[in-house]
């Protein structure tokens, strides 16, 4: 019974303890050792508004009205924090030991400002140089010297504020925070939800030594985020400065949506995507990438990059390698375009080419092949410069069709748009080519193609409307599969394939229209020439073909064809009045005067004349004629099966 009625007693001591002390310490001297305490490790000011008073339930503490905590000195932009209300919980038996300990911190409907001065100095730099300076001796302590320790923190309904004033402002709202932190020798877990759109945003965090990472120090970070499907996790250390370095894995099923819930546009990537490597970001802002491993559009291709973030705008050196590529996806997509009157031609839209100043730098690509759609390249090597709104690309290696293509191409963006290159093209096999790019696929032989072209405009229309440049090709022994030029040429219709030794020419383009005057074809006995102007810009083609029979004298058998009109749907029209190498009045005399009736009847069976037909005989073999030519010419430019 003693031993009963001691503890009894002791009981009833520590109560009268905790009334003493509740009385002894009333909520606004609760509220200023957490006002001085924010401005010991701060520097900033704490600034309870209202009344403050004591709450009871659910657990000890003050509840106070309106709380702010304010700015970097350089701002003029308010409070960094303010809260509608606030809801302090302290644990009494440690304030009985000389600690406080801050069960329960819980801010409602906060707004919460981060800025970035033009210079770079961000106002949550809370425990950087400047609050260690202005933080007194002793920092981290209570006014009686015990320790200062927060439990769990809660923020509900808060409006997050982004602003840089030498940069992009946003403005998240309706987020949701908490940081649960029971023993400062352990680590805090950290938990927040935002919702920048439909769908929320999670991010669950777990820091090693909260409190180095408070003062400035780095400390070891174990981050996830979440949403839409996808997941991203680092494991590394991080500081506020802010900086860090790790290993960054993501796995993201469908990237538009993530990118939907992230309030941010569609990444235009179809399927799955994923990331993986180890990342730095330092304190004068250079991001690095090592080791990383990239997956999107069923590709998979392994990257190292830096990133110097300081500047004016990021600088960028990335080198990319890649086994199959498949662009598809992208190179199928036709150049045809309406124009703004309804037309077929080249698109007026207008060219937003504003992201080539969006970085600079220089970035390389190796790939052992590229599926382009309508084009398929072999192994390629090839790097982009960018360097003020002026992008120079360079094809170190890209084979392709058997053969080889080098040069570059430049978009320049300085002072209006404009494209132009220069390209060498060699061994390529047409066959392979044609086919791919304009389904035409009776001409064969190793091609040599150099071309150079400059235009100007805002548009499509308007650079095909300005090319100039000029260009020469050469194409050793060949065939045409489909016709024989020689059997037509001697009057012998019909299907087979021309041989020809060898195709030359080169051509002159000036305000959007190529002039060409020297196209040679060559046969062991025939050969074909040809001389004419393409609108590249327009679209249309007026050209003459003339394939003639060889002779010792010139004046071999030749029937010019003249193809004339637009690229859709040109007349291809054989020039029978413009022979040479035939007299056609003078054949037309022979033939009546020396022709018989079996001729007569011979030639009818032959040209399928009817004897009611009213056409002479000499008609019929002008027609007829014409009629093998122009479907021979269109079998020849791919118009037929």
């Amino acid at each position: 019974m003693r031993l009963i009625r001691i503890l009894l007693m002791v009981v009833v001591a520590l109560v009268i303890g905790l009334v003493v002390l509740v009385i002894a310490l009333p909520g606004e001297k609760i509220a200023r050792i957490a006002a001085d305490q924010v401005k010991s490790y701060t520097g900033r000011d704490l600034v309870f508004d209202g009344k403050v008073g004591i709450s009871w339930y659910p657990v000890f503490g003050v509840a106070t009205g309106p709380v702010s905590l304010s700015n970097a000195e350089w701002s003029d932009a308010g409070p960094m924090f303010r809260a509608e209300s606030a809801a302090i919980g302290v644990d009494v038996m440690s304030l009985i030991g000389g600690d406080i300990r801050v069960t329960r911190i819980e801010a409602v409907k906060p707004d919460v400002l981060l800025e970035v001065a033009k210079d770079g100095r961000a106002n949550w730099e809370l425990f950087g140089n400047e609050a260690a300076s202005a933080a007194p001796a002793g920092a981290g302590q209570n006014e009686s010297g015990g320790a200062l320790i927060l439990e769990n923190l809660k923020i509900r309904d808060a409006r997050l504020r982004y602003v840089d004033h030498g940069g992009e402002s946003f403005e998240i709202a309706d987020v949701d925070a908490q940081l649960k932190w029971p023993d400062p020798r352990k680590p805090a877990k950290i938990s927040l939800t935002l919702r920048p759109a439909d769908d929320a945003v999670t991010v669950t965090a777990t820091v090693n030594d909260l409190e180095a990472l408070m003062n400035g120090q780095v400390a070891g970070v174990v981050a996830e985020m979440q949403a839409a499907g996808a997941k991203v996790t680092f494991d590394g250390r991080a500081g506020i400065a802010p900086q860090l370095g790790g290993l960054l894995d993501a796995s993201v099923p469908n990237p538009d949506k993530l990118m939907a819930a992230l309030g941010l546009p569609a990444a235009g990537i179809a399927g799955p995507a994923s990331m993986r490597g180890q990342i730095t970001y330092t304190k004068d802002g250079r991001f690095t990438l090592r080791e990383g491993s990239l997956t999107a559009l069923g590709n998979s291709l392994s990257a190292q990059a830096d990133v110097a973030t300081a500047g004016r705008k990021p600088v960028v050196t990335a080198q990319f390698v890649a086994g199959k590529l498949d662009l598809s996806a992208f190179g199928n997509s036709g150049g045809d375009a309406q124009s703004d009157g309804g037309d077929t031609g080249w698109s007026k839209a207008a060219i937003d080419a504003s992201g080539l100043a969006a970085i600079d730098g220089e970035i390389a690509l190796a790939a052992e092949a590229i599926d382009l759609g309508n084009l398929k390249f072999g192994r390629s090597r090839m790097v982009v410069k960018i360097d003020n709104s002026r992008a120079v690309f360079l094809l170190n290696e890209l084979n392709a069709y058997e053969g080889q293509v080098t040069g570059q191409f430049v978009a320049n963006n300085r002072s209006g748009l404009s494209v132009g290159g220069k390209m060498k093209v060699a061994g390529v096999e047409l066959k392979s080519v044609l086919k791919d790019t304009m389904e035409i696929s009776r001409f064969s032989g190793k091609a040599a193609v150099d071309f150079s072209f400059l235009g100007v405009g805002q548009s499509v229309h308007a650079i095909m409307n300005s090319l100039k440049g000029d260009a020469s090709v050469k194409v050793g022994q060949g065939t045409i599969a489909g016709i024989d030029l020689d059997r037509l040429l001697r009057g012998i219709p019909g299907g087979g394939t021309t041989v020809f030794d060898a195709l030359t020419g080169t051509a002159v383009i000036e305000k959007g229209v190529l002039s060409n005057d020297d196209l040679l074809l060559e046969l062991p006995s025939v050969i074909a020439k040809g001389e004419g102007v393409v609108g590249l810009g327009t679209r249309t083609i007026d050209y003459l073909f003339t394939p003639q029979i060889r002779s010792s004298d010139d004046q071999g058998l030749a029937i010019p064809v003249l193809v004339k009109g637009s690229w859709d749907d040109p007349s291809i029209r054989p020039q029978l009045d413009k022979a040479l190498g035939v007299d056609l009045e003078a054949e037309k005399e022979k033939l009546k005067d020396e022709a018989d009736a079996a001729l007569k009847d011979k030639l009818n069976e032959e040209l399928n004349l009817a004897p009611d037909d009213e056409r002479s005989t000499e008609e019929a073999i002008q027609d007829k004629l014409e009629d093998e030519v122009k479907d021979k010419l269109l079998d020849l430019l791919g118009g037929g099966d």
